[in-house]
């Protein structure tokens, strides 16, 4: 069972397994990232105030590489060692 797991981790596209790394990590991110904003200010105004002078872009742009970067390493590692292991 194991073996059909790997089998197919083996042959899926490198970028639907990023998608899944992507999709999980920026749920986690986005959770903690909200969380520690919240405990930093106190409340989540400052959110609303980034989207009236446009710094959230910036904000955005960072999270979405940071993510994506994340998403292609581990699918690109997750293959590999699939691979490796057959």
């Amino acid at each position: 069972m194991a073996n059909q797991k790997i089998q197919k981790v083996a042959i899926t596209p490198i970028w639907k397994l990023a998608l899944r790394f992507m999709i999980s990590f920026g749920f986690i991110l986005a959770i903690v990232l909200t969380a520690a904003e919240l405990f930093r200010n106190g409340n989540l105004n400052a959110v609303s105030q980034s989207f009236k002078d446009g710094t959230w872009i910036t904000f955005v742009g960072i999270r979405l590489a940071i993510i994506t970067g994340y998403g292609f390493v581990m699918a690109f590692l997750t293959k590999r060692k699939a691979k490796n292991t057959l």
